[in-house]
This record gives structure tokens, sequence and C-alpha cells, in this order.
């Protein structure tokens, strides 16, 4: 269970709040506000399912569904009854019916939302019926003139009618005859009737009857006898108006009372819905996650931030409990963070079992019966209670309710009181608790129960990191450390006189001095530990970056190789295919001047020409693809002929650098060499 004193010490209801913020309808704002956490790990999980599904329809389909609707459920119950409704409540369920419809087609556009697309599916639509109330009713206060025939010809008649009257008490106000006897010249109304001003001195000058006076008296308002019947039909017909407006909102009531229970069902999914995606905007607004729930009662939070804290100045909180850590107890020096961490899990707690993303990289949460808080001053004056009683009130009403299954938050358990008689209860209840199995977070200053925790099974500690050179609390959680108050530090640090803490010191039990200076050292050699482990990460991160730089280097090279074994391939079939063909044009040549009848010497001197540049072909080839018998192990020096061993070639040297690696040109292509891709051979 989780009682309201619980709640409101751990803030939820500002959680609450912001989320009422993020729904669209009044609807969701108050369900908002109501929400509760789920008393079990299958309704919490399929809250959080929900959560999930809005998430993905906001920013994976991007859409942007309207929640929009007016509370009609009091005129719903009406139309059941059979009353007639008010324009106002006849629009509303218009909008209703709208809503119903537009988000039923947007929700229908997406996918893998099972739970939303089941609620979609209750979505009451009639088209036919919106259509026409937003057809028949201009505001809350008119109905159009299309609402139905009927009201068109009487309205019709009223404007004519109304036209009449008035061109005929134009007559009188424009007439030499009777405008002098007229206080003003205008045309008024006096119960739905037209009427003149007329001087109260010359009343029976104009034939009528009177119906008001001025508060002065001297103004009477006067019917003239010319257009008594036409008022008289005009009443008639505004009557006649009211009537049909009156039968108009009894057929749409009727309407809307057959459908009544499917518009119930609608609004309410709507109102659901609203409140679904009131969530998936929070947990945006927040930068949350989706938590991972337990039944085991196992905590892990991993950078989170308490979400009711500036996220400028959080400091994030990380922490862990298995399902065999019972009780984790967090010590630390004053205005550390205790308090705040202990807040957080909760916190965290309640509004994972309520469907709530939370602030962090990582949660998984444990799904509890109840979480029980005992935090900050409970002193009350108006019941006589000191702050230690209202303290152990408050403990004594969690330990009756508690069970293996809860969750229980003390902060400064047994404080205010005789340090010795405060530490002694604090670990006698945490030794209740533990062997309850109740999950239980504590903070405290007591040596004992630091002693406690650190030789206790299934109790870990924790401490709030304390900056031994600025004297300054670091908001950081370390787990399994156990950590001094600093309170002397920390009094020194905020001015307190410097011969107040010697005194203090040297007031201080020797075995408190070597406790608090075992907790020091064991803070430092943490602290180094932490950073030698800060830097081998690094190291370690620096290493994977150089392999995978080297890595990447490698493939770059394997693809620039390979694409430069194609190049020389097609470079080297192109020049074999011009070889072959320059050697072809050549033979043919030949062959032309050896079939001649009768050659004379020109043609055989021709023929010899063209034989010593087939034979100077076959030369250049064998000298590029046949190595000397040993390289050349003078220097090497540009223009110089080398071996390229890739390419089974000779080429010739263009460049080198202090590296050895070597541009070459082997023909007409030049290519980059490593100094062992290449070596010298003697010229030819």
């Amino acid at each position: 269970m989780f009682d309201n004193k619980s709640l409101a010490t751990l803030e939820y209801p500002k959680i609450l709040s912001a989320l009422a913020g993020f729904a669209q309808s009044q609807g969701g704002k108050d369900r908002a506000i109501a929400l509760v956490p789920c008393e079990d790990i299958a309704s919490a999980d399929y809250a959080l399912r929900e959560t999930e599904e809005a998430d993905r329809v906001l920013f994976e389909y991007s859409l942007n569904p309207s929640f929009a609707v007016d509370d009609i459920l009091s005129a719903l119950i009406k139309a059941k009854k059979g009353s007639v409704l008010s324009i106002r409540e006849i629009i509303e369920i218009g909008r209703a019916l709208r809503v119903a419809r537009r988000l039923k087609k947007s929700i229908n556009t997406a996918k893998d939302i099972p739970i939303l697309l089941g609620m979609a599916a209750i979505l009451y639509e009639n088209e036919e019926l919106e259509k026409r109330i937003y057809d028949a009713f201009l505001s809350e206060t008119e109905v159009a003139d299309n609402a139905s025939e009927e009201l068109r010809n009487i309205r019709i008649r009223i404007r004519r009618i109304n036209d009449n009257v008035r061109s005929k008490l134009q007559l009188f106000i424009t007439s030499p005859q009777y405008s002098k006897y007229l206080q003003d010249s205008i045309i008024t109304v006096r119960g739905d009737r037209y009427v003149i001003p007329l001087k109260s001195d010359f009343k029976g000058t104009i034939p009528g009857l009177v119906h008001d006076q001025s508060g002065s008296g001297a103004t009477l308002f006067v019917e003239p006898m010319q257009i008594v019947e036409l008022n008289n039909e005009l009443k008639v017909e505004l009557m006649n108006e009211q009537n049909e407006i009156e039968r108009i909102l009894r057929g749409f009531s009727a309407r809307i009372s057959a459908s009544a229970e499917e518009i119930e069902r609608s609004y309410n999914a709507i109102i659901d819905m609203d409140l679904i995606f009131a969530k998936a905007q929070l947990a945006l607004s927040m930068k949350a996650v989706r938590p991972i729930l337990n039944d085991r009662g196992a905590i892990a939070i991993c950078d989170g931030r308490h979400p009711l804290i500036d996220k400028k100045t959080v400091v994030p909180v990380s922490l862990q409990m298995t399902e065999k850590e019972k009780i984790l107890l967090i010590t630390g020096p004053n205005t550390g963070g205790k308090t705040v961490t202990l807040k957080l899990v909760g916190l965290f707690v309640l509004m994972a079992m309520s469907g709530l993303y939370l602030p962090a990289k990582h949660a998984e949460i444990g799904v509890f019966d109840g979480v029980y808080s005992d935090i900050g001053d409970e002193q009350s004056i108006e019941q006589s209670l000191s702050t230690f009683s209202a303290h152990i009130k408050n403990t004594i009403s969690i330990l009756d309710t508690i069970t293996d299954k809860s969750l229980v938050l003390f902060d400064e358990l047994g404080a205010g009181t005789d340090p010795s008689e405060g530490a002694a209860l604090a670990v006698s209840i945490a030794e209740y608790l533990l062997k309850l199995g109740t999950k239980a977070f504590i903070t405290s200053h007591f040596n004992d129960l630091k002693e406690f925790a650190l030789v206790t099974k299934n109790v870990v500690a924790a401490s709030m990191e304390f900056d031994a050179e600025s004297f300054c609390p670091t908001f950081k959680l370390v787990m399994g450390a156990i950590g001094s108050s600093n309170a002397l530090m920390i009094a020194e640090k905020l001015g307190l006189d410097k011969s107040i803490i010697e005194s203090a010191k040297s007031k201080m039990t020797v075995e408190k001095k070597q406790f608090d200076s075992v907790l020091t050292a064991a803070e430092q050699t943490r602290r180094k530990a932490e950073a030698l482990v800060s830097e081998a990460a690094l190291d370690r991160e620096n290493a994977a970056k150089a392999l995978k730089d080297a890595e990447h280097t490698k493939l770059v090279v394997r693809q620039k190789q390979e694409k430069l074994d194609e190049s020389i391939r097609k470079e080297t079939k192109r020049l074999i295919e011009s070889s072959v063909e320059e050697a072809n044009e050549l033979i043919e040549q030949i062959k032309e001047i050896v079939n001649k009848p009768q050659p004379d010497d020109s043609d055989l001197f021709e023929a010899r020409k063209l034989k010593r540049q087939l034979e100077n072909m076959s030369a250049k080839y064998s000298e590029d693809t046949i190595v000397d018998d040993a390289p050349d192990h003078t220097p090497l020096e540009i223009g110089d002929s080398v071996w390229v061993i890739p390419l089974k070639k000779r080429g010739v040297l263009a460049s080198i650098n202090g590296r050895g690696e070597a541009r070459v040109n082997v023909g007409k292509i030049s290519i980059t060499l490593k100094s062992d891709e290449y070596y010298k051979v003697k010229s030819k």
C-alpha cells in the first residue's frame, strides 16, 4: 500500500503536477493528479508498455494526436435520463465525437502499438451526428438558421416583420408632425416590442400603448397603435422560434441519449490516452528511459537524476542492490546529498510503478507492496511531540505495516536523542528489518551502524563523497565505502572559531579518532585506486581507439591496393592489346611486301625496317619482364631501374622519401611502393 504521507514526503505529488501539465483535457489532468502506483508487477509493466507505445507514436511516427475534449459525463447522465441538453452541452459532445474520429484515424496509421490500437477500437464514431451538430450551432448561445427547415422559415418571417415594424416607426421619427414630440430620434425595444421615446408632456399626441417610463419620468416609451398588430405577430413568431429551438435541442438530446453508453466509453478512452501520452511527453522533457522491472527487490540505478532538481546543477547518482542485499546504509557529511539520494530511490520506485519513465542512463527497479518513509523533521507542536518522539511514532507505524515485500526509507535513523541510545536503537531496528527481509535504505552518522554494515551479511554500505582538500561535499555516491561525518572540517570551513574546533578535537575519544582516521585513510586509498582505474580505463580506451584506427588504415590500404591492382590489370591489358595490334599491323605490312610479284630494293629495305621494329618490341618486352640474377646494392638515385616485386616487372625510380617509400613508373603507369616491395637492379 502507498500511504499519502510517504507519497508527500517523497514529493510524488509534484511529479503528478508536472505530468498534469502535459495533459490536454481537464479529465486527463484530473487523472494525472489522482494517479497512484500499481500494486503488482504485471500492472506496472503494462503501464510502462502504454507509455512506450505513446513514445513510439509521438517520436517514431511523428504523430501529434489531439485529446482536447470537455468533460461531458454530466451531460451524458442528463441525456440518459431523458433531459434536454443545452446548446453548450450538445456542442461539447459534438467536439468529443470529432476528437474521437480524428484520434482513431491518427492512431490507426501507426504499427506495433497493440495496446493503443485496442483503445482506439473503443472510440465511437458518428460523423453524421457530429456534422449535424457543427452545422446546427454557431456558438454556445446561437442556433444556425439551417438547423431545421421550419426554423429557417420562422426567422425569414421574423426578419420580414422586423423590417416592416422599423419602417413604420421610422415614419414617426422623420415626420415633422410627430418628431417634435419625441425625446430622441431612435427606435428601441421594451418587452420584446418596438417602441419610440415620447416626451411625457405630450402624452396622448401619438395614440398607442405605454410600455415603460424613464427613471426621471420625462420620457414615455410608446408603441403606436399602427404597429401593435405587427408587434403581436412578431411576438408570436419569436415564441415559435423558441419552440422550434426547443424541439431541435430535444431531437439532438434524443440522438445523444441513444448512443450515450458508446460516447461515454469513447470519452473515457480519450482521457486514458491523454494521460498515457502525457507520460510520454514528461519522459521526453526529463530525458528519461524506460526502467526494467523485477519482483525480486533488486535495484540498480545508473546516473539517476532527481527529477525535481535543476538539470544544470543535479549530480547523477548510481547505486546497486542485489536481490539478497537487504539494507543499504548511506553515510557521509551533512548537506552531502544523503537525503536527496534517499528520496530519489523512493521516488524512482513510485514513478516506475506508475508507468513513468525515469531520468537516468539505465534503471532496474524492484516492485514492492508499499513504500514507507521517515524523512525530515516531524516535530509536532500541536501534538506536543518532540522531534524524536514524532520519528519514533512514525517508525512504529511503519514497522507494524511492512512486509518482506516492502521498501523502507529511514533518514537519520535513531537521531534526536542521546547518541549512544539512539545508535543502539538504530542497530536494533536495522537487525529487525534484516530479519523480516524488508528492503531498506538508511542514512546515519552513527559509528555503530557503520560497523554493523561492515560486518553484517546482506548489508551494504555507501558514502557521499567528501573532498578533503576543499572541505566540500561532491554529492557523489560511492558504493562500498563508509564515510565520516566530517563535522569539524565543515564547521571550520563555514567559519567557526579555530579554538573551538581544536577544543572539540581534544574532547573526541581515542576510539572515535582512530575510527575516523581509518575511514579517512580508506577514503584516500579508494580515491587513489579510483584515479588509477580511471587512468587505466583511459589508456584502455586510447589503445582500443588506436587499434581501431590501425584496422581502419589497414582496410583503406587493402582497398587502395585492390583498386591499384585492378587499375594495373586494366592498363596492362590495354598495353598488351595495343602492342598486339601494332605487331599485327607490322606483320600485315611485311606480308604485303613479301607477297608482291616482283619486289624491288626499296620494298626489301622497308621489309627489313619493319622486321627490326618487330624485334625491338620483343626485346623491350623481354627487358620489362625478366630481372637480372642479383640486385644492385649501390645507392638508389632518381632514374635508376628497379624491380617491382608485386608486378614482377621493371620500373624507373621517380621519387623516394626518408621511409623508403618510392614512386615508380612502370611503363605509362606510376605507382607508390613500400621499401620492401622493390629493389634496385642493373640498368639495361
